[in-house]
């Protein structure tokens, strides 16, 4: 019995091993004769991505004593890296971006700040890819006030803009905010909301 059982086995893996052999490959195939070349097509995709922008979660301008005449008093600074990536790969990949903004309150009982008092200056990018021409809507150089350098966020202000793009392409800019704090404010802390929107 036990001899039957191997006999039968070996027979098995024998006929799968022919089988094997025997088989098509699961591609076609070119075959050539010395001396032609053997030419393989190689293909490859490119799909759509996405375009997106990146900008800082939070931000913390820098409150300048009064100055000036007549007498005015400023907070300013940088957001931080704004960055827009455009992977689209489309054959018109243009794209601009605006920017709005909320009043700035105050955490005691001095009076809010209208975004008619909040001006944003995108300055120059600071890095750039791929095709087309890269605008700041706002060009360097945005110093401290005053005067505030840029454009009131009330107006909904162009950050920067991509035209004549082909393919990917992405630009970061480093933008400063100044806001012009009413004399009459008090110790405490002002916050507001700057946002970034591209299309």
């Amino acid at each position: 019995m036990k001899r039957q059982l191997t006999t039968t086995a070996v027979v098995a893996v024998a006929a799968v091993a022919a089988a094997l052999v025997g088989a098509a490959p699961a591609y076609a195939v070119n075959t050539c004769t010395t001396p032609t070349p053997c030419p393989t097509t190689v293909t490859f995709d490119i799909t759509a991505g996405t375009l997106t922008i990146t900008v800082p979660e939070t931000a913390s301008l820098t409150t300048q004593a009064p100055s000036g005449t007549p007498q005015t008093r400023w907070a300013f600074g940088p957001l931080g890296s704004v960055t827009v990536n455009d992977t689209r790969a489309s054959g018109t990949d243009n794209w601009v971006v605006t920017v709005t903004g909320t009043a700035f309150t105050h955490s005691g009982a001095s009076p809010a700040i209208p975004t008619t008092d909040v001006y944003y200056c995108s300055g120059d990018a600071t890095s750039v890819s791929g095709v087309g021409t890269f605008t700041p809507g706002q060009p360097s150089p945005c110093t401290a006030p005053p005067p505030a350098d840029g454009d009131a966020v009330s107006t909904t202000p162009t950050a920067f803009t991509h035209t004549l793009g082909v393919g990917a392409n992405s630009a970061t800019w480093d933008p400063s905010l100044s806001v012009q704090i009413p004399l009459s404010a008090t110790v405490g802390t002002y916050t507001g909301t700057i946002s970034h929107i591209v299309a």
